[in-house]
């Protein structure tokens, strides 16, 4: 049953209960007051005061997503992407944040996820279990949201250790 236009309060609790657990992005926001069948007015009063307080700033948000899941997971740019995307942040905002994001720093995070991953142990394992090691690994990194270019690099210098 939709709610009434007066429930501006009541969206504003949800709102901020919401927020309370975690940043979120004005689209993530506006799907959880949509949820609760708040009417549209109410849903764009209480979306206008939490960006007008600074409460929800998707350039912010995708910032700090970008921060904390390249760091902490060690996520490419293509998965970071995806993951903004899927939380409603603007094209233009998904483009500033991973602007942010050095080459150098996510070659060295491909580097890390892939040697969490690499099994071969040997100094001389047959070409069926390096190739068997290297797509594993590729497939691993690609979907971790790596490009080809980072990719290809990586498992070069990991077998060129092994040469």
């Amino acid at each position: 049953m939709p709610k009434e236009p007066d429930d501006l309060e009541a969206a504003r609790v949800v709102a901020f209960r919401f927020l309370g657990y975690a940043a979120r992005s004005r689209s993530e926001m506006q799907r959880r007051l949509e949820r609760d069948e708040f009417a549209p007015a109410v849903i764009e009063a209480v979306l206008a005061e939490v960006v007008a307080r600074g409460w929800v700033d998707d350039a912010q948000f995708a910032l700090r997503w970008v921060e904390d899941r390249a760091d902490r997971k060690k996520y490419g740019r293509g998965r970071l992407a995806a993951e903004l995307r899927r939380k409603g942040v603007d094209k233009d905002e998904v483009t500033a944040a991973l602007d942010t994001v050095a080459e150098e720093d996510e070659l060295e995070r491909a580097r890390q996820a892939a040697a969490s991953k690499w099994k071969l142990e040997s100094d001389d394992p047959d070409r069926m279990a390096m190739q068997a090691e290297k797509k594993r690994v590729a497939s691993f990194l690609q979907r971790r949201g790596f490009g080809w270019r980072i990719i290809t690099q990586v498992l070069a210098e990991r077998t060129a250790k092994r040469d």
